[in-house]
């Protein structure tokens, strides 16, 4: 069973893409493509391939397959198109029984270990965050979206809308999609680490009741708690670190490294029994997170959204009733 998985980046690769890549390079069983503008010196694993070009190059590949006016002006709004990669990307997928699309803000553990070849065999996809999504490759899964047509509000709106993440709404998400018309869907979220940016301490969006760090070790990631003393260890499939700024500690072990609030650190044992490092990986940071902020930026993106919707009194009703 063969997946490839798409990852387009356009920019500068964050300060730990390195550790990314080595965390790709232990899962042989799943191969990747990037499209990439940026210079890259790291040595690249087998399973990963790059294939260099502008995002306006990617945008005009796009546009031959498409029979909208595309909006892709910066690299972000590449959250929109994620859906549409077996389609957008069909002549890399030959010989492949999977395709998918996943971030580089994350570390991946021992996906295999979690997602066995007969359960993936089961679900026509799998997951469903834009960080990390499995989908068969099947021509007519992979064109379905053209008939709904919701591809022609979203790929010519400079707005995000996430249909990628999303499956009941005005309009259905791509998972939603796939559901109605009888495909199949698993999601398991409890096998991620997906951490809530809005704290300064690791909890994860599946389990908020206490903080934790991550132990990546020989192509693996852990959980770790401590309580009264004790170092619990739950192993996950991969932990996603999104919209937080770490620091990488020199001559890391790229094999075995800590994962903090803040940083990637060298692991060692004597910092496992440290209580300042528990105490600092744990306690929560004054204005660390805007609230209002991020209120004031979702509500202007929902603005924005209904401006580009072409039934807006249907989309509004829909709303009222409490959708």
């Amino acid at each position: 069973m063969k997946t490839l998985i798409f990852l387009p980046y356009f920019g500068k690769f964050n300060n730990y893409f390195e550790l990314w890549l080595n965390s790709c390079g232990k899962n042989p069983d799943f191969d990747w493509l990037i499209f990439s503008d940026a210079t890259l010196c790291a040595t690249l694993p087998e399973n990963v391939k790059i294939i260099h070009c502008t995002l306006s190059e990617l945008k005009e590949k796009f546009q031959k397959k498409l029979d909208v006016s595309l909006v892709l002006k910066d690299a972000y709004k590449l959250c929109d198109y994620k859906q549409f990669y077996g389609y957008l990307f069909s002549e890399y997928l030959q010989g492949y029984d999977y395709w998918g699309y996943c971030d580089c803000d994350l570390i991946f553990g021992n996906i295999r270990g979690f997602l066995s070849r007969n359960l993936q065999d089961t679900y026509d996809k799998l997951f469903r965050t834009g960080h990390f999504s499995i989908i068969r490759n099947d021509p007519k899964l992979n064109e379905l979206f053209f008939k709904y047509g919701t591809y022609k509000i979203t790929l010519t709106s400079p707005v995000i809308y996430g249909y990628d993440e999303s499956i009941t709404g005005y309009h259905l998400g791509f998972a939603g999609e796939l559901i109605e018309n009888g495909y199949t869907f698993g999601d398991f979220a409890e096998w991620i680490a997906d951490i809530d940016f809005r704290h300064y301490p690791f909890y994860e969006i599946s389990n908020t009741v206490s903080p934790c760090i991550f132990l990546y070790e020989n192509g693996r990631v852990y959980r770790l708690d401590k309580e009264k003393n004790i170092i619990k260890k739950q192993e996950r499939m991969y932990v996603h670190l999104q919209k937080r700024k770490l620091y990488v500690d020199p001559d890391i072990d790229p094999n075995r490294f800590l994962i903090c609030p803040n940083r990637f650190c060298k692991y060692s044992e004597e910092i496992l029994e440290n209580e300042e490092f528990w105490k600092n990986a744990f306690q929560e940071q004054d204005k660390y997170f805007d609230c209002r902020l991020e209120q004031k930026m979702n509500c202007m993106r929902d603005i924005k959204r209904l401006l580009h919707e072409p039934h807006k009194l249907s989309c509004i009703l829909y709303r009222l009733r409490g959708h």
